[in-house]
């Protein structure tokens, strides 16, 4: 039965009425987070700035004081990151590239372990904003992981092409891995959230890890079309 254009009409206006209402939606919880937690947040940091002034020589008191500073830093810069999305922004920018470089070399500072960035020939100059994000998630909580569980002294990230109509990202760390049969504990350390986003893309995620050896994170997602590629390779190790 062929379908009434006043239907499809309908139907097309219902879409976007509701795509409207979900976007405002978002928008709305972004300002009340963003009014109530953010500013509740960084008046927290200020607070404990002033009380550090009252501690003068107080040497454990002033440690805790900085690692709580330091925690409610972290929580913050989760939520901005998190307003971001809620408001259709990314954090990215313009260069996934440039992102992840300073990603890698902020982790670099916080952890001591030792990172490094390749970008081999082929990969495009530019992705769509969408997709840069979603990468970017995907090695933020990669590394997560390796700071919280792998025992690694070195990480790096690797952006290439993985067949004629494919793209690979792989972060891989020298940590002590796991056993092939022990799974388990790589269940509930993001993997989900990882693979959601690789499937978002188009793509799919592989986690490999081994005992002794380290754990490898692939994500494999479709080449996007018309899109500028890098003719150099790129290799940076933040000092």
């Amino acid at each position: 039965m062929a379908q009434s254009p006043a239907g499809g009409n309908r139907r097309s206006r219902a879409r976007i009425v509701d795509a409207t209402i979900e976007e405002e939606l978002r928008r709305s919880l972004a300002r009340e987070l963003h009014d109530r937690v953010a500013q509740t947040l960084t008046l927290m940091l200020v607070d404990l700035e002033n009380f550090k002034l009252d501690q003068t020589g107080r040497e454990s008191v002033l440690r805790q004081v900085d690692e709580l500073q330091d925690s409610t830093r972290e929580v913050l810069n989760n939520l901005r990151e998190l307003l971001y999305d809620l408001r259709g922004e990314t954090a990215v920018g313009d260069s996934l590239v440039d992102a992840l470089g300073s990603l890698l070399k902020r982790f670099h500072e916080k952890t001591g372990i030792a990172t490094q960035l390749s970008v081999n020939p082929g990969w495009p100059a530019r992705l769509r904003a969408s997709s840069a994000a979603n990468l970017y998630r995907i090695v933020e909580e990669a590394l997560a992981n390796v700071r919280s569980h792998s025992g690694a002294g070195r990480v790096g990230v690797t952006l290439q092409t993985y067949s004629e109509s494919e793209l690979a990202m792989v972060v891989r760390d020298d940590g002590h891995g796991a056993e092939a049969d022990q799974d388990r504990p790589l269940l509930g350390m993001g993997m989900l959230g990882m693979k959601e986003r690789a499937l978002f893309l188009g793509g799919r995620l592989v986690i490999e890890s081994k005992a002794g050896v380290g754990t490898s994170v692939l994500a494999v997602f479709p080449m996007e079309e018309k899109v500028d590629v890098r003719v150099g390779s790129l290799n940076q190790v933040p000092a």
